[in-house]
């Protein structure tokens, strides 16, 4: 559910026209924080999307008294809100008049509003629609479910429908039993991949819409990180959603962060271990055992996968310096450790260290394998190295005259300036002879089983076949060629060598799994390990798998 793009305090949901024709029109509620207004009041409805006095009325009664009551348990200040409804360019088109009279916006309204208070994103690939019937946060059923399925379900970028639970709301089964059914037909996803989920309260709303990970970083900069968990026995839905928020933070924390660097999400990361320091740094206190754990798990990153993957320091010195000012005495060998995690020092040789971490090892087989081939795979190659088409794209040449090869080396040499300084390779030195030599080598190697350089100058000069324009096309693919070449090179160099056998027999097993059954038998019976031990035996497996894997790719794309 949480795949879509994540925003803060803007919830989409199915606003009904009014009108006979009931038309479902997609909106989305937005809250925002405001300053209070005149005479005290804390909520303002802004826009075209009119909220009857009612539905005002409920929400300053039911809904911001929950929103208070769990600022207040988390240690926050309570806010002000102005709330408004968007993204109705639809309905404008279609004539449908938008005025929300009843309750079947408070589900939007709260997660909205709570999302803001909390600054905790959600994604926008799914729509709510529920009334929060107390102040508990109890959610109860809402009419016209019917046509916000139909609605939700015509837009592609909706993956899930948030609704109450009908099967647990005894008073619509007895009073409109056919809204009911009609209802629960309506979400039945069919071929349309339209899922729904039900939600009794705001507890089990909050599980569905917050990521872990989300909750991590919310609790690190809002502050309610190392707050103790609510007892279990909860007594309301409002103490089930602070009980979530505040629930094993620290573990959170640490598998998240184990995930992301055994994943490779080097930058996520970082981000959370800086939100983790500056939530230490703020509170002037050194968190126990910090650098073992973090040492730890960095040692626990394949060697490979971490030179590919983890780029050094994970954590700024200055952070560090920082944290290690309210270390105590007996946090002096943790602190070493944390420098050297921080650093990607002393990781390999290690002895290992008698904690119990809080963390998990990954036992994946093709984690390294995985790592490898989503770097030197096309679509990483197009998004590395496409600037360089751009490059050529942006070098506008007029049809120069030339009669001499002298000539046209000078043009060669000022398209390859330009493509060095376009892409950030230019030479530190000026007006040296390392941007002509470039030029003569690369019309040499793309020319090589082309009838030569003097053949490329002919063409040039005489305007045949494309002339000097497809010259400079031809240089291009070259350079982009051999780049690629090398970036290639330097991964697998990077990458085989710091490989144990049994890394190695993994990855071969993990091409295995995916090609094997299209092998040769006497192929697929042979032992591993006499694939895996030579360096060039395992380059060329990779790089015949990833060539083949592009291809296949290609192809699929074309029909």
């Amino acid at each position: 559910m949480n795949e879509g793009k994540q925003v803060i305090g803007r919830v989409k949901t199915v606003f009904v026209s009014q009108d006979d024709s009931e038309k479902g029109v997609i909106s989305a509620i937005v809250a925002r924080e405001a300053e209070r207004q005149e005479g005290g009041r804390r909520l303002r409805f802004l826009g075209t999307v009119k909220f009857t006095e009612p539905v005002r009325k409920h929400v300053r009664a039911t809904i911001l008294p929950i929103i208070d009551r769990i600022a207040d348990t988390l240690g926050l200040s309570r806010k002000n809100f102005e709330i408004s409804a968007v993204n109705l360019g639809a309905a404008s088109a279609q004539d449908v008049g938008i005025t929300v009279s009843g309750f079947s916006a408070d589900v939007p309204i709260i997660l909205a509003m709570l999302s803001e208070a909390l600054q905790i994103p959600v994604s926008d690939n799914f729509v709510a629609t529920g009334h929060i019937a107390s102040v508990e946060g109890d959610i109860s059923a809402v009419k016209g479910i019917p046509v916000k399925a139909k609605a939700a379900k015509k837009d592609n970028s909706i993956k899930w429908f948030i609704q109450p639970n009908f099967e647990k709301d005894e008073s619509l089964k007895a009073l409109f039993p056919d809204q009911r059914d009609r209802s629960i037909e309506a979400i039945d996803p069919g071929e349309d991949l339209l899922y729904s989920k039900e939600v009794s309260n705001i507890g089990q709303l909050i599980r569905l819409v917050f990521t872990e990970e989300n909750i991590v970083l919310a609790g690190l900069k809002k502050g309610f990180f190392g707050i103790s968990k609510i007892p279990a026995q909860f007594n309301n839905p409002g103490q089930d959603v602070v009980s979530f928020l505040t629930c094993n933070n620290q573990k959170r924390f640490w598998d998240i962060l184990d995930y992301h660097f055994l994943s490779g999400h080097c930058g996520k990361g970082r981000e959370l271990l800086r939100s983790f320091a500056q939530f230490y740094i703020r509170r002037k206190e050194y968190p126990k055992g910090f650098g073992a754990k973090l040492f730890q798990l960095i040692r626990s990153v394949p060697p490979a996968l971490r030179k590919l993957k983890i780029d050094f320091p994970i954590l700024d010195q200055g952070l560090c310096n920082d944290l290690i000012r309210f270390a105590g005495n007996d946090d002096y060998d943790d602190i070493s450790l944390l420098l050297d995690a921080a650093r990607g020092r002393n990781i390999a040789n290690s002895s290992p260290i008698n904690i119990q971490p809080e963390i998990k090892v990954s036992d994946s087989e093709s984690m390294v394998f995985d790592a490898i081939v989503s770097m030197i795979n096309e679509q990483t190659l197009a998004e590395k190295f496409g600037i360089i088409d751009s490059a050529r794209a942006c070098f506008v040449l007029e049809q120069p005259k030339f009669e001499t090869f002298q000539e046209f080396i000078d043009v060669l040499e000022t398209y390859i300036i330009h493509l060095q300084r376009y892409i950030g390779s230019s030479f530190e030195i000026p007006n040296t002879d390392a941007p002509r030599n470039k030029a003569v080598e690369l019309l040499k190697n793309t020319f090589n089983n082309k009838g030569g350089d003097k053949a490329a100058f002919v063409q040039a000069r005489d305007g045949t076949q494309g002339g000097i324009r497809f010259i400079l096309d031809m240089i291009t693919e070259q350079c982009k060629a051999e780049k690629q070449d090398a970036y290639i090179d330097r991964v697998l160099k990077d990458a085989i060598p710091d490989m144990t056998l049994d890394e190695r027999v993994k990855c071969i097993r993990a091409i295995m799994k995916k090609i094997g059954p299209f092998l040769p038998e006497e192929i697929r019976n042979q032992p591993l390990k006499r694939f895996a031990r030579n360096d060039d035996t395992l380059r060329t497996i990779i790089l015949t798998y990833v060539g083949c894997r592009d291809k296949f790719n290609q192809s699929l794309s074309r029909i």
